[in-house]
C-alpha cells in the first residue's frame, strides 16, 4: 500500500470520492493547511442515503506496511487520537490530515437504530487531488430491524455463443438521490450496496437481502479474453412487489478481436528495426538516425 496518488479502497460497504465540483457546497471541507487535506466522513442510511447523526470514527494511519488496519497487538497501525469524528444532524463531520500518507477510517459507534458495517474500517490514500478538493469518504449502515429478501441474480454470457462465462466481476448500486442516471462520486451520491461479485464457474454471481428501489450494475472487470463493454453501467432495474422482489439480469462480452497475423509480422519487424537502430547508435561514433 502506497501513498502516492489518491486511491480508496472500500472495505465492507464503505467508498471514498474525491469531491466533484458539481458536488454541493454542504459537506465541501474548508481550505486546509499547506500540506494537509480536508475529510469529509459522511454517514448515510444504506437503503435510503438519508443522512445519519451520531456514527463515530476513529483515524489510524498506516505505518506497520501490512495490508489493511491493525488496531491491536504489537506492530499495530498508528491511531490519531486528536482526530475522532462524530457526525452531525447533517450526518457529516470533518477532520484535516497531513497528505502523502495512507489512513484508515474506523467507525467504532454506529447511529442509534443501526447497525455496525461488517467491516468497519475503510482505508483511503491523500495525495495531490485529495489536498486539492478535499475528500469525502461514505459509509453506510444499514438499520438494525432491518429485513429485506430482495435478490439480483446476474447471468454473464458470450455474446455470440451463450456460453456462460467465469470471472467477471459486478459492483450493485442503489438509486437514492433521486437524480436521473448513476453517480458514484460526490457527498450526493448514489449508494454502492455490495461490493464486488465475480461469476462463478456457472457464469452466475447473486445479490440477497436487498430492499425495494431501483439498481444499477455496475461491470468492472471482465473474463480474460473479452472486452469491456462500450456501457458498463446497466439499469436503473427496478425491484419491487411487480416483480416478485427476483431479478435475473443477463449481460453479454464480445471476445477480443484476435491480431491478423500480417499485422502481428509487421509490428514484430518494426521492432527488430527500432532495436538494431538502437543497437547501432550505441556504437561509439556511429551516426544518428
Amino acid at each position: 500500500m502506497t501513498a502516492r496518488m489518491t486511491r480508496a479502497w472500500p472495505t465492507g460497504l464503505a467508498a471514498a470520492v474525491v469531491l466533484t465540483a458539481a458536488a454541493p457546497a454542504l459537506a465541501a471541507p474548508p481550505p486546509a493547511a499547506a500540506g494537509s487535506a480536508g475529510v469529509v466522513l459522511r454517514s448515510t442510511d444504506l437503503d435510503t442515503g438519508a443522512p445519519l447523526a451520531g456514527a463515530r470514527f476513529e483515524l489510524w494511519r498506516e505505518t506497520n506496511d501490512r495490508a489493511g488496519l491493525q488496531s491491536t497487538g504489537r506492530g499495530a497501525d498508528e491511531r490519531q487520537p486528536d482526530r475522532d469524528c462524530v457526525t452531525d444532524a447533517k450526518g457529516v463531520c470533518t477532520v484535516e490530515l497531513p497528505t502523502g500518507e495512507t489512513y484508515y477510517a474506523l467507525q467504532v459507534a454506529v447511529p442509534a437504530g443501526y447497525e455496525r458495517p461488517d467491516e468497519a474500517a475503510t482505508g483511503f490514500d491523500l495525495g495531490a487531488a485529495a489536498a486539492r478538493d478535499g475528500l469525502v469518504l461514505n459509509v453506510p449502515n444499514r438499520r438494525a430491524d432491518a429485513a429485506y429478501s430482495g435478490w439480483i441474480l446476474v447471468r454473464k454470457k458470450d455474446a455470440k455463443t451463450g456460453t456462460p462465462l467465469h470471472g467477471a466481476v459486478f459492483e450493485l448500486w442503489k438509486e437514492t438521490n433521486g437524480t436521473t442516471g448513476l453517480k458514484t462520486g460526490g457527498v450526493d451520491a448514489d449508494q454502492r450496496v455490495r461490493p464486488g461479485c465475480a461469476t462463478d464457474a456457472d457464469g452466475t454471481c447473486a445479490f440477497d437481502g436487498l430492499a425495494d428501489g431501483g439498481y444499477f450494475l455496475v461491470e468492472k472487470d471482465v473474463p480474460e479474453g473479452y472486452v469491456m463493454p462500450k456501457t458498463p453501467v446497466t439499469g436503473p432495474y427496478r425491484l419491487d412487489a411487480a416483480s416478485g422482489r427476483e431479478l435475473v439480469l443477463t449481460v453479454h462480452n464480445k471476445r477480443a478481436e484476435p491480431i491478423p497475423l500480417k499485422e502481428k509480422g509487421a509490428a514484430a519487424d518494426e521492432s527488430t528495426r527500432e532495436d538494431g537502430r538502437r543497437a547501432r547508435s550505441a556504437r561509439p561514433g556511429a551516426p544518428v538516425e
